[in-house]
């Protein structure tokens, strides 16, 4: 088994950087409702959430989908 080390010669800074890290890590959320295991009735969405796609519209993807989620949660939690 081959084993490779990557060892970065530097970066082009936050100016250029196309996908970050961090966020509310997925495993504190609904995979259904977006909505925080531990605080009922907070929905994080998008970029707040620990999620990185490729580039190409992955993320804007994501963002959307996981908005939709949580706002049809809300809208049924707000009909009762």
């Amino acid at each position: 088994m081959a084993r490779w080390v990557v060892s970065p010669a530097g970066t082009e800074g936050y100016a250029k950087a196309e996908v970050m890290r961090g966020g509310v890590d997925t495993r504190c959320l609904s995979s259904q409702t977006m909505e925080a295991k531990t605080v009922p009735g907070l929905y994080i969405v998008g970029e707040a959430v620990d999620m990185t796609g490729w580039l190409g519209g992955y993320n804007f993807q994501w963002a959307w989908a996981s908005a939709v989620a949580a706002g049809k949660a809300v809208a049924e939690r707000v009909k009762g």
